[in-house]
């Protein structure tokens, strides 16, 4: 068994119940993030940095059918500021 191997299993196995539901929870969102189901198989690939990496599910705007001209639009600047500062001071 490889260090990290036994320091992964030193802490999914912890007797600490505050330090392993802190390092589970840290395992199931980082799983989480990269659409993995959580289970301690995955946990520990993951950790040994065996995890496979986030599925590309991106559909393209092309696929989507958008045009190309909504890309082609005239740019857009922020609304005026009104002279004096605008401050709107009361009195």
């Amino acid at each position: 068994m490889t260090d990290k191997n036994q320091q992964f299993s030193r802490l999914w196995n912890e007797t600490n119940k505050q330090k392993r539901e802190k390092f589970r929870n840290l395992m199931k969102s980082k799983l989480g993030a990269r659409r993995l189901s959580f289970n301690e198989t995955n946990a520990r690939a993951f950790f040994n940095g065996d995890a496979s990496s986030i599925p590309s599910e991106r559909v393209y705007d092309t696929e989507r059918g958008h045009r190309e001209e909504s890309f082609n639009r005239p740019r857009r600047f922020p609304p005026r500021r009104r002279p004096g500062g605008g401050g709107g001071r009361r009195r």
